[in-house]
């Protein structure tokens, strides 16, 4: 029998939207005034239609970013989690009267079956209500990134959304100190855009390493720091 390797408690995030695939590298610090070091970053530009509407349409070269960027830092044996952010995804935040509804709750339609859906508490507004991040994603996109991950050989652990990676970013960059009623106010006062509230400043004193980032990846940066603390990665 071949001898099955060790799995490193690392984790790689590669992140895919319409215009770039971006891989990158986040450990915990061992020291510093940031708790999470950024240890690799790379972006790669799609400019010729390789993935249109998060549909691969060229997944050789999409497995060729993924399986290089592994390969120059010997991450083979890494947790890989996938980050999609694009049209095909649909996002929505509903108000319920309760926060803790059922899944019946939620009004998805019939076609439920070709979708995957998921939902997120997020805040009580001013209404007496309670607001939800809710987004589905078609079943034949996540096979096709399942496919991609088998092609890549990746221990591929989770796939998720930018805007749920976001929300993750944003509670753990308060820490203990993360409040609800916060996030209402700022979810509020930006329209539920969850990426135009983690400021740069905020993302740098979450994680080292990204001076030379351009600011324009800053939400690649602030998913990438959602997904590692979700999987509380040790």
């Amino acid at each position: 029998m071949w001898p099955i390797p060790a799995l490193e408690h690392t984790i790689v995030s590669v992140s895919f939207s319409p215009d770039a695939v971006v891989c990158s590298w986040i450990e915990k610090a061992k020291n510093g005034t940031a708790p999470l070091i950024m240890r690799a970053y790379k972006r790669y530009p799609l400019t010729n239609l390789e993935l249109t509407n998060l549909v691969l349409f060229n997944p050789t070269v999409i497995k060729k970013y993924i399986t290089s960027f592994l390969h120059e830092h010997s991450l083979a044996n890494a947790f890989i989690g996938f980050i999609l952010h694009g049209p095909t995804i649909a996002e929505q935040f509903v108000a319920m009267p309760t926060s803790t509804p059922h899944r019946t709750d939620f009004a998805i339609s019939n076609s439920a079956r070709s979708v995957v859906w998921e939902y997120r508490y997020l805040y009580p507004n001013d209404h007496g209500q309670f607001v939800f991040y809710v987004y589905t994603v078609p079943r034949y996109l996540i096979l096709q990134y399942q496919l991609l991950a088998i092609a890549a050989q990746c221990n591929l652990i989770t796939m998720t959304t930018q805007t749920m990676a976001l929300l993750s970013a944003y509670k753990n960059i308060f820490g203990t100190a993360f409040r609800r009623s916060q996030l209402a106010v700022d979810m509020m006062r930006y329209n539920n855009n969850i990426g135009d509230i983690i400021t740069v400043d905020a993302l740098r004193c979450m994680v080292s390493g990204t001076a030379s980032i351009a600011i324009t990846d800053r939400l690649y940066c602030a998913a990438t720091v959602g997904l590692f603390c979700s999987e509380k990665i040790d």
